[in-house]
């Protein structure tokens, strides 16, 4: 085994050959005029260079000089690329830089010697969440294990659950002596991974330490997206938007007659539906099966299918592509890195499916057929043409893609197709594609790549990595914070955003103390992410004092974007820390809600009335028979809620926030409808009640668990609207208790108060036992009707927008975060009792 010292000198050397590599590629670019490709390039350039110059710094001081050179080329670069002067780059390059990496090269090679060719290399073949021969086709497994016997490598398959950090080692399933054992072994040289899917916090962590093989290209939206950023190949994408709305789906629909709904995340034909609009009726085909619906039953299987999640789905314009007995085709080319970290095309077949389906995979009744033979039969003297336009296109956009992801692709499966005008078409592109035709070619590649991986020891980025890269963020390498002295008592932090605190966090000080835990605030750019390690602030001599910190034991999230696109890195990499609070406001449908508390029969009567917007007439319809509603989203804040009354001139009375507008019919019509096309939203009966000053008011309970893991109500207080003028309203928020007293007396104050709590507790409770999410506060709003009836207007399991009371529920919170702390504490230990009995 090599030591420590003499694997990273290897490493340096082979990253050096990958610089020179990436260097040449930077040069045609930049030759090219291509800028937003060379900014990819040049970003995966720096991240090697760094790489080399902490080898050198720690291990080879005597080539310090050169290294600072090299640097300086560097910088150049970079200063040259934010002004545009591409040619002035393609000079330093070419008489500067690649001299200078080569020089470095050859004095490496003379240090370090070269590289035993001999040496038994480890690959893992891992998923997070199972172990892949669980899944994987029983001919990928016999072929992978015969190619790495062949190739001369031991092959170790395993999941999260195999490895332990602590020795270094996984528990595996190993091939040997023409059986599968169980086998312990140290980590591999190189992971071998499936590409996509959720990854484990294990993942991440090994990620960190070991090579992969393999990045995620995207799903169906967002690969097509980087596509269209940077330009090239654009024009082989089918038109497509994200379903958000049922607005946005009709608009599509009637600029385009046929489309396809695609799931994000569906493969091999599953999730597809075929539409085409005729009038007012929707034929729809699902693989075989095909309905014809009216307006009314689409737009009710939109809400069901397509928006039951909001954003799970493209629609995507329908493009004819069939052969001429009218069979669904499309040309699969899978493209793999080799045993020399380059692209080769694996296998390229056509894919024809039936002709009583749309479909062309071959899981659904289809076959496959050679290349050449199908072109020449449907295209005849065009047909050796357009091979060789497929067999080019294929390889250019391998390498395309690979730029755009870093250079950090390993294999792919490009979909594509010819439609009855010869025009190309790329219809999707993903990783690890099917190769049940050839998996014997296939594992070739697979081990050959990965041997390539291991002896260059090469580590690509990924999503977490990037993250890391932001403006800004906290980097703990380079600080020079001091590390926070800390004992083994609970560790508490409080997600925040930019700012360093906010009230609860102040608050939250003094119930720490009394609690006995230690307490830090973050917000996002205070974690490095590889280091594992936060910038968190203590409060300490009467001031927040950053140090640097493990991650907590339990985190309360005060910046609450669970769901949202741009946090999904910060969410997953703190995934396997609990949250006091798990609800995710951002994916999570109002609608849902109401549903699932319409299953307790008390709440049923108690929801006030609402309905899914479809059409504008929906919303007139409620108007009509309540008098006054509120529009709201069906996801996130009600701050772009909307109260519309109808007043005694015919007009319509719109409240947003605290504007007050007069709308008559058709203006409104049309606010209306360019609201829905941003978003889906509901309606709903507004059963507020008016005070004796004539104020319309809601009353708030903000509820949440403590140290006993029960529920309770933390503030309970009233919101009056009070009109300034005709456009202007104001909120003043009271005591529940002074609010009864002045306007409905003592004794009534005290009967509706214990109602209050026990509703409340009813709410929070069948909101719990409905969903698998940790849920420990809520905000519920509740309206009283002139015959003093409640209704239940809102129960928000994110809890309110402004706390009323932050030192209270700092005293439940806090207490509840140590009681998590317990709780996991003993679930781990649990789940070790089993391991060591198994």
């Amino acid at each position: 085994m090599e030591n420590t010292k003499d694997k990273q000198l290897h490493q340096a050397l082979n990253i050096i050959d990958t610089l020179l590599e990436a260097s040449d590629h930077f040069y045609k670019l930049v030759k090219n005029k291509e800028l937003n490709q060379s900014i990819f390039i040049f970003s995966s350039m720096l991240e090697g260079a760094e790489t080399v110059n902490k080898i050198i710094t720690s291990s080879m001081a005597e080539y310090t000089p050169q290294k600072d050179k090299v640097e300086k080329q560097l910088l150049l670069i970079a200063q040259n690329l934010e002004n545009g002067k591409l040619t002035k780059i393609a000079e330093i390059l070419q008489f500067s830089f690649i001299p200078l990496l080569k020089d470095l090269r050859n004095s490496f090679s003379e240090k370090v010697g070269v590289q035993d060719e001999n040496r038994l290399i480890t690959i893992g073949v891992f998923a997070s969440l199972r172990n892949p021969r669980t899944f994987y086709t029983k001919e990928r497994v016999n072929a992978l294990v015969q190619e790495s016997e062949r190739q001369n490598t031991r092959l170790l398959f395993f999941s999260s659950s195999d490895v332990d950090f602590n020795s270094g080692q996984i528990e595996a399933d190993e091939w040997q002596n023409g059986k599968w054992e169980r086998t312990v072994a140290a980590f591999p040289d190189v992971i071998n991974n499936v590409g996509g899917g959720r990854r484990s916090h294990t993942e991440r962590k090994l990620r960190r330490q070991i090579p992969f093989t393999s990045f995620h290209v995207g799903n169906k939206f967002s690969l097509p997206k980087r596509i269209v950023q940077h330009r090239d190949y654009a024009e082989l994408l089918v038109p497509f938007k994200v379903c958000t709305n049922e607005v946005m789906i009709h608009d599509f629909l009637d600029e385009n007659n046929s489309v396809v709904f695609k799931a994000l995340s569906g493969n091999r034909g599953e999730n597809i539906y075929f539409i085409t609009k005729k009038g007012n009726r929707y034929s729809l085909l699902d693989q075989k099966k095909q309905q014809i619906l009216n307006q009314s039953a689409f737009n009710e299987w939109l809400q069901k299918i397509i928006l039951s999640q909001k954003g799970s789905y493209i629609i995507q314009r329908y493009i004819h592509t069939r052969t001429k007995n009218d069979e669904p085709y499309h040309i699969r080319a899978h493209v793999q890195k080799d045993m020399e970290g380059k692209w080769q095309l694996t296998h390229i077949y056509p894919r024809i499916g039936s002709k009583k389906s749309n479909l062309s995979n071959i899981s659904t009744e289809g076959r496959v057929e050679d290349l050449l033979t199908f072109l020449t039969n449907e295209y005849g003297e065009q047909g050796k043409k357009h091979e060789q336009a497929i067999l080019k296109l294929s390889m250019d956009l391998a390498w395309h893609l690979d730029k755009l992801h870093g250079l950090a692709l390993d294999e792919l499966g490009i979909d594509l197709a010819i439609d009855e005008n010869g025009r190309y078409w790329m219809h999707e592109t993903n990783n690890g594609p099917q190769t049940a035709f050839h998996e014997e070619k296939r594992a070739v590649n697979t081990i050959g790549y990965a041997k390539y991986i291991a002896k260059n020891v090469l580590v690509h980025t990924d999503s977490i990595r990037e993250a890391s890269k932001v403006k800004g963020k906290f980097n703990a390498r380079t600080t020079n914070l001091p590390f926070a002295d800390l004992d083994n008592r609970p560790i508490i932090g409080m997600l925040l955003g930019a700012q360093t605190n906010d009230n609860l966090a102040s608050a939250a000080i003094q119930a720490a103390k009394e609690a006995n835990v230690h307490f830090y605030s973050f917000s996002p750019k205070d974690i490095d992410y590889d280091e594992m390690l936060i910038k968190g602030f203590f409060y300490e001599n009467n001031e927040w004092t950053p140090k640097v910190v493990e991650y907590p034991d339990v985190i309360i999230d005060r910046l609450k974007l669970r769901g949202a696109k741009r946090a999904q890195v910060l969410y997953e990499e703190l995934e396997d820390i609990p949250f006091t609070n798990e609800w995710s406001a951002l994916t999570s449908k109002r609608s849902e809600l109401y549903e699932k508390l319409q299953t307790n029969e008390e709440l049923a009567n108690l929801l006030s009335p609402y309905q899914r917007i479809h059409r504008t007439r929906d919303v007139f319809r409620f108007i009509e028979r309540y008098g006054k509603v509120i529009v709201k989203p069906e996801i996130g804040s009600l701050l772009t809620s909307q109260y519309i009354e109808k007043n005694a001139n015919g007009k319509y009375s719109v409240t947003k926030g605290k504007t007050i507008k007069e709308y008559s019919e058709f203006p409104l019509v049309n606010n209306l409808k360019n609201l829905m096309k941003k978003e889906n939203f509901i309606v709903q009966k507004d059963s507020g009640f008016i005070t004796n000053s004539s104020q319309p008011f809601n009353i708030h309970v903000h509820m949440a668990k403590g140290n006993n893991n029960e529920w309770s109500i933390v503030s309970l207080r009233s919101e009056v609207k009070n009109n300034v003028d005709n456009t202007k309203q104001q909120e003043i928020h009271r005591e529940q208790k002074d609010f009864n007293g002045d306007n409905f007396g003592s004794i009534y104050s005290t009967s509706l108060h214990r109602r209050l709590e026990r509703l409340s507790s009813k709410i929070v409770n069948t909101i719990e036992e409905a969903h698998d999410e940790s849920i420990s506060e809520a905000d519920i709003k509740l309206a009283l009707d002139e015959n003093g009836e409640l209704s239940l207007m809102e129960a928000d399991p994110n809890g309110p927008e402004v706390i009323a009371n932050v030192t209270e529920f700092a005293n439940f919170v806090i207490p509840y975060a140590r009681l998590l702390t317990e709780s996991n504490k003993s679930e781990a230990s649990i789940e070790e009792g089993k391991q060591l009995t198994y």
